[in-house]
């Protein structure tokens, strides 16, 4: 089915017909689906083929050679931009809350965030040719600075893109090495069309140069680190992250409705 087809039929299987539910949906329930989940490949929340559907509406504008047949692992490929893996560690191998100690409030925050994680609101397109086993996203992930921040990576991402001096040069070569796909952001004009094709907005400032809000935690931080800032950096880093992720599912939602 085309990415349209796909769509207006999840809409009307799952959704009972409103898709307003979209942004709530959890697509981690798509794991044994055949149809809108992962078929004949290993299930990720953020390549499933309602989502491959959905960046080829969204995104049709910011990705010259967005479609259904050149998206997936080694092409264009599903991003998810805020994750809880390295804040909060992982729900099947928690180790969170025997390190901090989280109060009742946090827990069930926590708990909430892991479904938030996996709606549509917190997905993006990474180019995604590899240099052997090492991709852009996982480069963001295993970064000693980045730790799979967003802001983060955007901030290196920036420097890569406008030629800074200081720029990653291990960004840079998975950078040059999906050329084609970049090929329209590189400059700061090329810059703001990345972040507005994208609906990043949120990570940058008015003069669209990226602004770093994380602290960079992680869970298993080692040395001294005062408890009540870290707990304070998890409350701030979850209410950011849902309040974007909300915000960018309106935003998907009104351009499917635009293009249906």
């Amino acid at each position: 089915m085309k990415s349209i087809e796909i769509i207006n039929a999840f809409v009307a299987e799952k959704l009972d017909g409103d898709i307003k539910h979209l942004a709530d949906f959890p697509l981690g329930s798509l794991r044994s689906d055949k149809v809108y989940g992962c078929p004949n490949r290993n299930f990720d929340s953020d390549d499933t083929e309602l989502m491959r559907a959905i960046y080829c509406v969204v995104f049709a504008d910011t990705w010259e050679n967005i479609s259904m047949d050149n998206l997936g692992d080694g092409r264009l490929r599903g991003d998810t931009l805020n994750t809880y893996n390295t804040l909060f560690s992982t729900p099947w191998k928690e180790r969170f809350s025997e390190i901090w100690q989280p109060d009742e409030e946090l827990r069930a925050k926590i708990k909430t965030f892991h479904a938030t994680c996996y709606t549509i609101g917190n997905m993006a397109i990474l180019p995604d040719k590899r240099i052997g086993e090492w991709s852009i996203n996982k480069h963001r992930g295993c970064h000693d600075e980045w730790h799979d921040y967003e802001d983060r990576f955007l901030a290196a991402l920036y420097k890569v893109l406008i030629h800074q001096a200081d720029r990653d040069l291990d960004l840079e070569e998975l950078v040059t090495l999906n050329d084609e796909d970049f090929q329209p952001f590189y400059g700061e004009d090329g810059w703001r069309r990345f972040i507005d094709g994208n609906m990043l907005e949120y990570y940058v400032d008015d003069n669209y140069h990226p602004v770093i809000s994380s602290k960079g935690f992680t869970y298993w931080r080692g040395g001294y680190t005062n408890r009540d800032r870290f707990i304070s950096e998890c409350h701030r880093y979850i209410d950011f992250s849902t309040e974007i992720i909300k915000d960018r599912a309106r935003r998907m939602i009104g351009k499917i409705e635009n293009t249906l």
